[in-house]
């Protein structure tokens, strides 16, 4: 039984537990591993308990352990006293065993989370933290990379999330954090949720300050950290980044089709059966990848086609359910508009014989009906209500036969009257334009 244990069987079990690792490490909840090396240290029993000492060289650590909690292949879990008569609990375990990556990876989330909570406290002082999560929220779409928190100041409230210095990590920030948003303002019923602040490792800002620039800023206000070496500082969104875009002369409209890949062949078919998404759009030219991005391949296709009456369209397509859809279709919208916006397309040979309208490129998701992600509809609810989107669903049989199972205008849901069977409110308009 658990805390029956004598001193000298504690000390026994630690070291068997340490002979049997390769990669012996202790790990303190919200701290970082700490290997166990040879010479880096210590056990000895002192009175009732067994010390524990583990050093490097930017830590040292003495626990006083009372009892085995729970023993398990290349785990140990050890209770520990506090000061003040507090308990808690420290895991030993084989980093060198591949079933307990887990814990490393769970570990570094405990740590990015309390270092969350000193950026938080700094920066809003006279704010309550009443919540600061790093768990998963499958229910809600919440990821576990990204801890969020909610701060209430009397009737006031926001909401914060912060993206770890892991490579690619701050692309998924605004996308998680507007369903961390949505979700704090369907919760609570006696705070006004005002606004979403993220904070983003130095250097990795430029993505999601973009983006920002292309949200309903009436209906939600944003701010934006960057952190380095532990310390973070707001910035002003419109001041880092400039748009990354070029736009090579026309080489034409072939794509090769690859079966094998569920975007491409959803792009043959949208391609060759473009009236059946919307009569409204010519079915060629058609061009993909344009303009290009200066950062590599993408997951998701986009085309970009134009309307009879010369309005440009981005079709962004999507064979299964991407959480990031929405905002990644934002990324080569801007770029578009940007291009259209300087009449560049007709001076690179792109659409030749065509005049193009002045108004703001639409925007057109397409992927299979069952395959929108749930989020969908939350992200496209904070896009400036300036940026025309429609979503069009195919039908499950897309490979065989492409046919559209709805269409639904921005980020309504289906059975709220705005599915339609042809193209609705398309007109060209004049428009403000983006900032």
């Amino acid at each position: 039984m658990p805390g029956a244990e004598s001193p000298s069987d504690i000390l026994a079990a630690i070291q068997d537990f340490l002979r049997a690792s390769r990669q012996p490490a202790i790990l303190e909840p919200g701290e970082e591993p700490l290997p166990l090396m040879p010479d880096s240290f210590h056990l000895e029993v002192r009175g009732a308990r067994v010390l524990l000492q583990a050093w490097d060289e930017k830590r040292n650590i003495a626990r006083r352990v009372s009892a085995l909690d729970q023993q398990a292949r290349g785990k140990l879990t050890l209770r520990v006293d506090h000061f003040g008569g507090r308990q808690g609990s420290v895991l030993l375990f084989d980093q060198a065993r591949p079933s307990n990556i887990a814990a490393d990876r769970k570990a570094a989330r405990m740590v990015f989370r309390e270092t969350f909570r000193r950026f938080l406290r700094r920066q809003f002082l006279d704010w309550k933290l009443v919540a600061l999560s790093s768990d998963a929220d499958l229910e809600h779409s919440l990821s576990p990379t990204y801890p969020r928190a909610y701060l209430t100041s009397g009737s006031r409230g926001w909401a914060a999330i912060a993206a770890p210095a892991d490579p690619g990590a701050a692309a998924g920030i605004l996308t998680y954090g507007l369903v961390w948003l949505d979700y704090l303002r369907k919760r609570e019923k006696r705070t006004y949720v005002e606004g979403l602040a993220l904070f983003v490792p130095e250097g990795q800002q430029r993505a999601t300050c973009l983006r920002l620039g292309y949200l309903d800023r009436q209906t939600t206000r944003f701010s934006v950290y960057v952190y380095q070496d532990g310390f973070e500082e707001e910035i002003d969104p419109r001041d880092h980044g400039n748009l990354e875009t070029r736009l090579e002369t026309c080489q034409g409209t072939t794509a090769p089709v690859r079966h094998g890949e569920p975007e491409s062949w959803l792009e043959s078919q949208v391609r060759a059966h473009l009236a059946t998404i919307d009569p409204d759009l010519l079915a060629e030219p058609v061009y993909g990848q344009v303009p290009a991005f200066a950062g590599g391949e993408r997951d998701v296709i986009d085309l970009l086609a134009v309307e009879r009456r010369g309005r440009l369209a981005v079709l962004e397509l999507k064979a299964s359910a991407e959480p990031h859809l929405p905002l990644q279709a934002l990324d080569y919208w801007m770029r578009v508009e940007w291009h259209a916006a300087r009449n560049e397309f007709g001076a690179r040979g792109y659409f030749r014989d065509r005049r193009l309208s002045a108004a703001p490129p639409r925007l057109v998701l397409i992927a299979p009906a069952l395959e929108f992600h749930p989020t969908t509809e939350t992200i496209l609810r904070y896009f400036d209500p300036r940026i025309p989107v429609e979503r069009i669903g195919v039908g499950m049989q897309w490979r065989d036969r492409l046919q559209v199972a709805f269409r639904i205008q921005g980020s309504a849901k289906p059975g709220m009257g705005t599915e339609t069977a042809v193209q609705a409110d398309l007109t060209p308009r004049s428009l403000p334009p983006l900032p």
